[in-house]
C-alpha cells in the first residue's frame, strides 16, 4: 500500500519500527483480540479499521504525538505490514480519513484499553517476581484536553462551563496513579478534573488485593490524602510521604512522643466535612528531612523550608536514617514514573487530541499501556523490560521481558 497521494512516506524509520515491534511483543494480537471480544467491541461486519488495528492505533498515537491521524495510521501499517495488509485502504485505494479514524475510535471505546491496563496490573501483582520490595509512587499528571462541549460537561469546573471566545482553548484533566516504576505499571489510576480529587478517584477504582506487606508507597504532597492513607494502611503496606517545604502546611503534626533519633510520633487528622471539626486521628511518625533542630521547629507546625517525611513505620527500633534512606531510594525510582515518561515524549505540556470524555479516557489508558511497553527505552537503567503474554498459557499469566 502507498500513501504518496497524502504526502506521507510509505516507510517507517527504524526507531519507529522498533517501538512498534515492542508494542506487538508486549501486547500480542491474540491478547488484543480476547480483550476486544471480552468487552464486546468486535465489529459485526468487515471494516477497513477493525478493532484490533484500532487498539494498536491508539497506542501508536503516543509514539507519534506530532503526527496527524492519517500519518499515525500510515506509520503503524507501514511499520507492521505483515500484520495489517491493506488495512485502512478502501477498494478504490483511498486511505481512511481522519473522520473515519475518529469514528473507529468511538466504536472501540474505552473498555478494551482499560481492560488491558487491568491485566497489566494483575500480572505485575501476581505473575511477576522481583527481588526486594515493590515500591509504588503516588503521582498526579496534568493534561490538557480540547474545550469542547462534551469535555466541558465531563471535566469543566463552574468557571469553565460558560462558552469561551479564545482560540485553541483547553481544559485541565488530571491522571492520578499508584505506579510501580520498576515494572512501569499503574496498579490503579483515576482520571479527574482536579488534582485534589485524584485520591478519591483511586479509592473508587480500588481493586482487591492491590498491595501487601511487601510494598512501600511513597508520595510528595503538601496535603496528604488521609482517606488514601487509611486504605493503604489496611493493606499492610509501608508508607512514606514527603510533606511541606513549599509553603505553610495545611495542617499541624503535633508531637505526641519524641523518639531518640529526632523523629516523633504524631497524629494525622482525619478528613472533616464542611463545618466539622477534625475526626479521630491516625497515628503516624514524623521524620525531619534535616537535623533535630528542624524536627523541634516542625513540632510547632511545619513552615516554609522545613520538609518532613510522614511515615506509617512507627517502630522506634527502625532509625530515622533508615526511613530517610528508603524514601530517597524510592524517590530515585520515581524518576521513571508516568510523569517522567510523558515529559520525555511530549515535553512539559501534555495536549490530548480527544474531544469527548470517553475518548479522553481511552487516550489516557493507552498512555499507561504505552508507558509500560516502551518506557524502558526512555529510562533503561531504572527499570526492567515490559511484561508480555505467553501464548501457550492463559490471558492472566505473564512473564517479565528484559530489554535486549
Amino acid at each position: 500500500m502507498t500513501f504518496r497521494h497524502l504526502d506521507i512516506s510509505p516507510e517507517t524509520h527504524l526507531p519507529d519500527r522498533l517501538a512498534l515491534r515492542m508494542l506487538v511483543e508486549t501486547f500480542r494480537p491474540d491478547v488484543m483480540d480476547r480483550l476486544v471480544d471480552k468487552t464486546e467491541r468486535r465489529e459485526r461486519r468487515r471494516r477497513l479499521l477493525p478493532a484490533q488495528l484500532m487498539m494498536y492505533f491508539v497506542l501508536a498515537m503516543w509514539l507519534f504525538g506530532a503526527s496527524s491521524y492519517e500519518e499515525v495510521l500510515a506509520k503503524l501499517t507501514g511499520g507492521l505490514p505483515e500484520m495489517f495488509p491493506g488495512a485502512g485502504v478502501g477498494g478504490s485505494g483511498d486511505v481512511a480519513s481522519a473522520a473515519a479514524i475518529a469514528r473507529a475510535r468511538m466504536r472501540l471505546g474505552v473498555e478494551p484499553l482499560k481492560a488491558l491496563c487491568g491485566h497489566l496490573a494483575d500480572a505485575a501483582g501476581h505473575g511477576t517476581r522481583l527481588d526486594g520490595e515493590r515500591v509504588f509512587v503516588y503521582e498526579s499528571v496534568a493534561m490538557e484536553v480540547p474545550d469542547t462541549p462534551a469535555n466541558r460537561a465531563g471535566y469543566g469546573s463552574p468557571d469553565t462551563m460558560a462558552p469561551r471566545l479564545d482560540k485553541h482553548r483547553s481544559l485541565d484533566v488530571w491522571v492520578s496513579s499508584l505506579t510501580d516504576c520498576r515494572l512501569r505499571v499503574s496498579a490503579v489510576a483515576a482520571i479527574t478534573p482536579r488534582a485534589e480529587e485524584g485520591a478519591e478517584g483511586l479509592l473508587a477504582q480500588w481493586p482487591e488485593d492491590l498491595l501487601d506487606k511487601r510494598a512501600l508507597v511513597v508520595g510528595d504532597e503538601e496535603l496528604i490524602p488521609v482517606a488514601l492513607w487509611s486504605a493503604l494502611a489496611e493493606t499492610g503496606a509501608d508508607q512514606i510521604w514527603r510533606s511541606g517545604g513549599l509553603g505553610p502546611a495545611p495542617y499541624s503534626l503535633p508531637v505526641m512522643r519524641e523518639l531518640p533519633d529526632g523523629s516523633y510520633l504524631s497524629e494525622l487528622a482525619a478528613d472533616a466535612g464542611p463545618g466539622e471539626g477534625p475526626g479521630p486521628g491516625t497515628a503516624v511518625r514524623v521524620v525531619p528531612c534535616g537535623d533535630r533542630t528542624a524536627a523541634r521547629a516542625a513540632a510547632a507546625g511545619p513552615v516554609l523550608g522545613a520538609p518532613l517525611l510522614v511515615t506509617s513505620v512507627l517502630d522506634s527500633t527502625v532509625p530515622a536514617d533508615e526511613i530517610r534512606a528508603r524514601y530517597e531510594q524510592a524517590a530515585v525510582a520515581s524518576g521513571d514514573g508516568v510523569a517522567h515518561f510523558v515529559e520525555q515524549i511530549t515535553g512539559p505540556r501534555v495536549l490530548l487530541r480527544s474531544k469527548s470524555p470517553e475518548l479522553v479516557q481511552q487516550e489516557i489508558y493507552a498512555l499507561l499501556c504505552t508507558y509500560h511497553a516502551v518506557g524502558h527505552l526512555v529510562s533503561p537503567p531504572l527499570s526492567v523490560g515490559p511484561i508480555s503474554t505467553d501464548p501457550t498459557t492463559g490471558l492472566g499469566e505473564w512473564a517479565a521481558v528484559r530489554p535486549r
